[in-house]
C-alpha cells in the first residue's frame, strides 16, 4: 500500500483550517479521518467530546454507506464529503492532481479510447441537432463519457493529461472528452438576438486604496513568501488586511488600460483567469484600444507552448462577440498574428482550438441551460457574424490572411467558410490575391443556374459543417501524429542524457583524481623546497666553519673535504680500511666487537713492518687524542643544546595549539596526527611557508 500525504489550505465559516488527508494511491482510496474536522463543523458537532467521530459519521449516512465500518473511502465518496462542506474549489487542485498522476501509467489505453470516442461521435453525430441520429449519438455520447470517468469526480482530467505532454499540446480532444461546460453569465446580461458588440472601455473611477488593495493581492497570489497560496485564502487574508475596502479586479494595472485578467490570459494561467471570472472579474473590459483579454490570449504564443487555450476558451467564450476600436474580431488578431516572426504556428493552433471549440459546443453538455450566449453561440451565428465581420477598413480576416500571403491561414479559413468575395472599402478581395479562385470556379461551374443574391449569402451550412468535419478528424490525426514525434525526441533525449550523465559521472571521477594528484605534487614540491632551503644553509654555516678553521674552500672540492685528512696516519688508516671492508663488509660495529687492539697491532706491526719511523711521536698522538675528545665534548654539548631549545620550542607550540584549540596542554600529542592530516588537506597556496618560516626564525631561543 503506497500513502501519500496532502495537505489542503481552505477557508470554511471564517476559519482558516489546515486539512491533513491520506491518500493510498494503488487503490485510490482516501482516509475519511482527514475529512471528519470540516464535517464535525458541518454538523454541529462538538470536537472536544469523546465519541464525536462515531456521531458525525452516523450522522452522514451518505447514500446508505456505512462509513463506520470503513476508514478508506473510494474517491467518489471523498468528493461528496468536499461537496457536503461546499469547498470544491479548494480541494480541486488535489483530486486533479491525483487524478492527472492515475493517466500517466495508461496513456495509450486512454489515447486509443480518446480515438474511439472522437471518431462516433464526429462520424455519426448530427451537429447541427436536426439530423434524425441526434438522439441516438447523443445518448451514444453520453454512455461513452460516463465510461470513461465520472466528470464530477475529474472534472479537469483530459486537460491535464494533454498539459503534461509538453509543448506543443495542439490536440484537438473530442467532445465526449470534455467536462460539462460551467457557463458563467454573471458577468453580463445579453438581449436577444445575439449581435456584435465592442468592448467595455477601462475602468477610470476607482479609489487609490483599491489599487493598493489589488496590488497586494496580486503580489500573494503570484510572489508568495514559501509556499503558492490558494485565492480564496489570500481573498480572506485581504479582507483582514483592508477590511474597508472593496476588492476591485477590473482596475487596470499598467498604462495601456490591461487588467490582470488581461495579463493572467496573455501568460496563459488559466487557474487564475478562472478564479478571477468566478470572483466577479468583467471579461468584456478591453484596453485602451479595445482589445479584449481573449484578443490578449491569441497575441502572445504562451497559451500555444502551454496548450491552454481550449481549456481558456470555456471560460473567455463571452468575448468571441466583441471587437475592438478598429472593429476587429478575435480572428482578425489570430490572422495578424500569423505575420508576425515565429507565430504562425501558433495562430494556426488557435484558428483551429477555435473553430473546434464552436463545432463541439453543440454536443457538449451545458451546466445553465440559461446562459443566453452559450445557446445561441452555434456555427451558423459564428460564420454569419465573425468568420465573415469586416473591420473599420472593410478587410475581412480572410482579406488580411490573403494579403499576409500565409497560406496555411488562408486555406484554413477557407474550409471553415469565408467567403472571397468580400471586398474592403479599397476594393480589393480576397480572391484578387489568389484566395478562393479555384474553389470559386468550381462553384460557379456547379451552379450556373444559381441565382446571384443566393451565392452571396455563403455556402450551404449542412455541406460545411461537415467538412469541418471532416477538417477537425484531419488536424486531429495531425496533431496526434506531432505528439508521437515529439513523445520518441524526448525518449531519444532522455537516453542522450543518461549517456552524458555516465560521461559527466567518468569526467568527475578523474577529475578528483587530478586534484588530489596535484595536491600530492605540492607538498612534494614544498618538501624539495625546504630540503634545498636547509642545504644552503648547512652549506653556509660549514663555509663559515671553514674559514674559522683556515681552510681555504676555494682550493678544495667542499663535497670531497675531509677534516680528518690531514692527521690521517695512510698505511694505518690503509690497513684498518682493507681489514673493515674485506672481513666485515664496512660493518664497524662488527669489527669492534671481534677484532682486539693487539691483535690489530700485531697484524699491522707484521704487514708494515719498518714504517714504525712514519708514526708521528707520542706526545703529539695524545694532543690529537685530547683534541677530538674536546670536539667530541663540545659536540655533544651543542647537542645538549639544540635538544634544550627544540624542548622549549615544542613547549611553546604545546602551549599555542592548547590555548587556540582550548585543550589541556597533556592532550596535545593525542591530537597531532589529526592537526597534521586537517592542514595537509589545505590548499597549499593558502599557506605562506616563508612567512612561518621567518617566524620561528624569530621567536628561536
Amino acid at each position: 500500500m503506497a500513502v501519500r500525504e496532502l495537505e489542503v489550505e481552505c477557508v470554511y465559516r471564517n476559519q482558516q483550517h489546515l486539512v491533513k488527508l491520506e491518500h493510498d494511491s494503488e487503490r485510490d482510496l482516501f482516509l475519511v479521518d482527514g475529512f471528519l474536522p470540516l464535517l464535525a463543523l458541518q454538523c454541529d458537532e462538538d470536537q472536544s467530546q469523546r465519541g464525536w467521530q462515531s456521531r458525525v459519521l452516523q450522522k452522514l449516512d451518505m447514500n446508505n454507506t456505512n462509513l463506520k465500518d470503513a476508514e478508506w473511502i473510494t474517491r467518489d465518496k471523498a468528493w461528496e464529503l468536499v461537496e457536503l462542506v461546499k469547498l470544491q474549489d479548494a480541494f480541486q487542485g488535489v483530486f486533479d492532481m491525483d487524478a492527472g498522476s492515475q493517466t500517466n501509467d495508461t496513456d495509450q489505453d486512454e489515447d486509443a479510447a480518446g480515438n474511439e470516442i472522437e471518431g462516433r461521435n464526429l462520424d455519426g453525430a448530427d451537429l447541427s441537432g436536426e439530423g434524425t441520429n441526434g438522439d441516438k449519438n447523443g445518448s451514444d455520447a453520453k454512455h461513452l463519457q460516463d465510461h470513461e470517468y465520472d466528470a464530477t469526480v475529474f472534472p479537469k482530467r483530459a486537460a491535464m493529461a494533454d498539459h503534461q505532454l509538453g509543448s506543443p499540446l495542439k490536440k484537438l480532444k473530442p467532445a465526449e472528452s470534455f467536462t460539462p461546460l460551467q457557463s458563467m453569465n454573471q458577468d453580463y446580461h445579453l438581449n436577444a438576438p445575439l449581435s456584435i458588440q465592442p468592448a467595455k472601455k477601462p475602468i477610470t473611477n476607482f479609489a487609490s486604496e483599491e489599487r493598493v488593495s489589488l496590488e497586494q493581492l496580486l503580489q500573494h497570489i503570484l510572489f508568495p513568501d514559501n509556499q503558492s497560496i490558494r485565492f480564496e485564502t489570500a481573498v480572506a487574508n485581504l479582507g483582514l488586511s483592508y477590511p474597508h475596502t472593496h476588492l476591485n479586479l477590473d482596475i487596470p494595472i499598467d498604462e495601456h488600460g490591461n487588467t490582470t485578467l488581461h495579463w493572467l490570459c496573455s501568460v496563459a494561467n488559466v487557474r487564475l483567469t478562472k478564479d478571477l471570472i468566478k470572483n466577479g472579474a468583467d471579461r468584456f473590459l478591453g484596453d485602451k484600444t479595445g482589445e479584449s483579454v481573449l484578443v490578449k490570449a491569441v497575441k502572445s504564443v504562451n497559451n500555444y507552448d502551454s496548450g491552454t487555450f481550449e481549456e481558456l476558451l470555456d471560460s473567455l467564450y463571452p468575448c468571441l462577440i466583441l471587437i475592438d476600436d478598429m472593429a476587429r474580431t478575435v480572428l482578425h488578431h489570430i490572422v495578424i498574428t500569423s505575420g508576425m516572426p515565429g507565430c504562425a504556428a501558433a495562430a494556426k493552433y488557435y484558428l483551429d482550438i477555435l473553430m473546434g471549440w464552436i463545432v463541439k459546443k453543440q454536443t457538449r453538455e451545458i451546466s445553465n441551460d440559461g446562459d443566453p450566449m452559450m445557446s445561441a453561440l452555434d456555427l451558423k451565428w459564428f460564420i454569419n457574424h465573425v468568420l465573415n465581420a469586416r473591420d473599420i477598413n472593410g478587410d475581412t480576416c480572410l482579406n488580411i490572411a490573403s494579403r499576409l500571403g500565409n497560406v496555411s491561414i488562408v486555406e484554413a479559413l477557407l474550409d471553415y467558410g469565408a467567403d472571397p468575395r468580400i471586398s474592403n472599402n479599397s476594393g480589393l478581395r480576397p480572391v484578387d490575391f489568389g484566395a478562393g479562385a479555384t474553389k470559386l470556379e468550381g462553384i460557379h461551374a456547379n451552379n450556373a443556374s444559381v441565382d446571384e443574391s443566393a451565392t452571396i449569402s455563403g455556402p450551404d451550412p449542412s455541406m460545411l459543417i461537415n467538412n469541418i468535419q471532416s477538417l477537425v478528424n484531419t488536424i486531429s490525426q495531425d496533431y496526434e501524429m506531432e505528439i508521437k514525434q515529439h513523445k520518441e525526441q524526448l525518449s531519444k533525449l532522455h537516453t542522450d542524457l543518461d549517456s552524458q550523465r555516465q560521461i559527466l559521472a567518468a569526467s568527475r571521477e578523474k577529475l578528483s583524481q587530478a586534484r588530489q594528484l596535484r595536491e600530492e605534487h605540492t607538498q612534494l614540491t614544498e618538501q624539495i623546497s625546504n630540503i634545498e632551503q636547509a642545504i644552503v644553509q648547512e652549506d653556509a654555516d660549514f663555509r663559515k666553519v671553514s674559514g674559522e678553521l683556515g681552510i681555504d674552500d676555494e682550493s678544495l672540492e667542499m663535497a670531497e673535504f675531509d677534516a680528518d685528512e690531514p692527521f690521517r696516519i695512510d698505511f694505518i688508516y690503509e690497513f684498518l680500511e682493507k681489514k673493515l671492508q674485506n672481513e666485515f663488509s664496512g660493518n664497524f660495529e662488527e669489527f669492534s666487537k671481534n677484532v682486539t687492539v693487539d691483535d690489530l697491532l700485531k697484524s699491522l706491526m707484521q704487514e708494515n713492518s719498518g714504517q714504525e719511523e712514519s708514526i708521528p711521536p707520542e706526545a703529539l698522538l695524545r694532543a690529537r687524542i685530547t683534541a677530538y675528545e674536546k670536539n667530541e665534548h663540545n659536540l655533544n654539548e651543542s647537542l645538549r643544546s639544540l635538544r634544550e631549545k627544540q624542548a622549549r620550542l615544542e613547549g611553546r607550540f604545546r602551549r599555542i595549539l592548547s590555548l587556540c584549540l582550548k585543550v589541556e596542554g597533556d592532550k596535545i600529542d593525542g591530537m597531532l596526527d589529526g592537526l597534521l592530516q586537517a592542514i595537509s588537506s589545505e590548499d597549499p597556496d593558502d599557506i605562506d611557508t616563508n612567512e612561518m618560516q621567518t617566524f620561528l626564525t624569530k621567536h628561536a631561543v
